[in-house]
Order: structure tokens, then sequence, then C-alpha cells
């Protein structure tokens, strides 16, 4: 499996190449982890996860603004948390998948992550970061000493404020982080419909039993992000972090569009070879969208995260035209139907491909 990713890695090289785009770029990584729930009792390596659901918890490392993934993991759905060695190793197999001469690497990490073993990792390969840090006491301690002043505005979030103080993790050997701070007020008519939602669990435990109670009209959600990235200002840190959302966007797309939407097999093994598979059937599907005219979806992203149409999108377009392959005078001929809407697309789409260098 780890073949395929390379044997993928160095054909996406190639493309960029073919394609001129600049080598020295830079890279950002994006580490998150999805559930895919199985049925059967033989599911070998499946287990419960925090739903109840029988499942697998697929990790995955995609390349940001290639949309392609790296590598992955395949474990148990009760483990959408790894340890700092195996996230370590997650991290070092993805920068090394990347082109010889790439540019500056940032990897951009999810809080069920963030373990001191994956930063000094990060470190050793020469990689910046920014990681989503669990809201615990000393996140709520460092809080309240940040002063009221030290709010601005955040970047392309209404109604959200960032501040910045330093913070050394536990075991942390190197300088002081960044530690970057936002903040979201909420109503207390907004927390009572929020009942039950994931977002409640930004707000201090305090001041929500007090909205609760009616006590207080309105409260804060928190979000904290530690990160090494020197310079730049504190929003524009933290507006690249929050886009780190994008990778749930490809995740999706691996299920809804390709095949990780199921892990069929009683084999653990077979399943992984499955998840391979299905990564190597997005990265197809962002080669395409490098190539296809029409790939740029309508919408807005972040300048680094390039438009893609939807698979089931490129299906109509592209993969599923019926064709007849005929072939004359030593030439081969690909005709499509009479009247097909998307023809043009098509046949500049064969073209682009055709232009490439051997």
């Amino acid at each position: 499996m780890q073949r395929v990713e390379r044997a993928a890695a160095r054909a996406g090289e190639r493309l960029d190449r073919a394609l001129e785009r600049d080598p020295g770029e830079p890279v950002t990584v994006d580490l998150d982890a999805t559930q895919v729930t199985v049925y059967g009792r033989r599911k070998q390596g499946a287990a419960r996860s925090r739903h109840g659901h029988m499942s697998y918890a697929p990790h995955v490392a995609l390349w940001a603004q290639r949309g392609r993934a790296l590598t992955s993991e395949l474990v148990g759905g009760n483990r959408e948390k790894l340890s700092g060695a195996e996230c370590a190793k997650i991290a070092t197999r993805a920068i090394r998948l990347l082109p010889d001469d790439h540019g500056p690497v940032t990897m951009r990490i999810d809080s069920a992550y963030y373990a001191v073993e994956l930063l000094e990792r990060l470190r050793r390969e020469r990689a910046r970061f920014t990681v989503s840090v669990p809201r615990n006491r000393a996140m709520w301690k460092t809080l309240a000493e940040i002063p009221e002043h030290a709010w601005a505005d955040a970047l392309d979030m209404p109604g959200a404020q960032v501040a910045e103080t330093t913070y050394t993790p536990e075991g942390w050997r190197h300088e002081p982080l960044r530690l970057i701070i936002r903040r979201v007020c909420f109503s207390a008519r907004e927390i009572a419909k929020l009942r039950g939602s994931r977002r409640l669990k930004t707000i201090h435990p305090d001041q929500l039993a007090l909205a609760l109670d009616g006590q207080i009209e309105q409260v804060h959600g928190y979000s904290f992000i530690l990160t090494d990235i020197p310079h730049q200002p504190t929003v524009w840190v933290e507006h690249f972090h929050r886009h780190r959302a994008q990778i749930e966007e490809r995740l999706k797309e691996a299920k809804l569009g390709q095949a990780l939407r199921h892990l069929p097999s009683g084999d653990e093994h077979a399943n992984r070879i499955w998840l391979t598979a299905a990564l190597l059937a997005l990265n197809l599907t962002a080669f395409c969208c490098d190539l296809c005219p029409a790939a740029g979806a309508s919408g807005k992203a972040p300048d680094d995260a390039p438009l893609r149409r939807a698979a089931h999108t490129l299906r109509r377009i592209l993969f599923c035209v019926p064709a007849r392959i005929v072939r004359t005078a030593r030439h081969t001929i690909l005709r499509l139907p009479e009247g097909i809407r998307h023809a043009h697309v098509f046949k500049a789409t064969l073209d682009a491909v055709y232009a490439l260098p051997p």
C-alpha cells in the first residue's frame, strides 16, 4: 500500500511539472480522521466508536493545495485519537511523499492529534505547524490572563475576535509557542437552541451553567490554536488554521464520490487495500480537476484551496459518458453520442491530456 502511495505521489509530481507549477511554493498538509460504519459480526479490527456504531477510523493526510491524499492509516473506530508516536509516523510518511524540491511545509492538526511527540517530530522534519489545543484547565487559566483590549476582529468571520499570548506545553524543549485564541459570542437564546451541540463545549463550563440558569445574557465560546509560525499576524494564522476544515470536504468526497463509504471485507488488510484504492480514486479525480476546464466549481474558497467539482458531477461530464471507439485508416476515433451536452468539455479535457509531455 505504501508502494501505491509512492507511485501516486510520483504521478502527481510529474503532472505538476507538466503544468509548470512552482515546485518551491509553500505546502500545507492537513491531518484528520473520519468514521466508516461497518455491518456484520466478523469485521477484523473494527470497534465501537463514541457514537456506539461498529466502525473503522481512517486517518488521512492530504496536501491541501493539490486536494490529494498523501498517506493514510486504518484503525478501529474507537481510536479516533492516536498516540503521539503513531501521529508522528503518519506525519513523517506524508512529508516524505512530497517532491524533493518542495517548499516550506506547514501541517494543520486537529486537537485529537495534539501531542508533544508529534510537534517534536515536525520540528525535526523542519515543518511548521498549527494545532488545535483541547480546552483544559491550563487553557482556561491562560485565557483569564488576556486583557480585554488585546482582542481584535477575525478575518472573514463576523462576530469573532482573536487574541494572542505564549504557551509552553509540558515536555516541549524549545522556545515558547504562540497561543492564538478565538472567541465567538453566544446569546442565551442561541445556547438554548444548541442543547446537545458540540459547540457548547467551546464555552467555559461555569459560564455555560450561568447562561443556562438565565443569570447572564451572553457568553463566549473559545478555540485555542498553538503554532510555531513566526512573524505572521495573529488574524492571518487563525484564518489559515480555520481553513483546515477543507479536509472534511475531501473526506466527504471520498465517501460520497468514491468508495470510502464502505469497507466491506471481514479482513482488516483487505479493507486497508480498499482504503488505499478509494484515496487513489480521489487523487485521480483531483488530477482530472487540474486538467478539466469545467472543474472550477462555483462558490468561495481560500486562495490556497482550488475550487473543484464533486465526483458525481465529473461522472456526468467525463467519467460515465457513453462513446464508441472507431479505428479507421490507422487512426483511433472516440465517437461521442449526438447532442451530448458536455461534448466540448470532454474534448477540451482530452486535448489537455494529450498535450502533456510523455
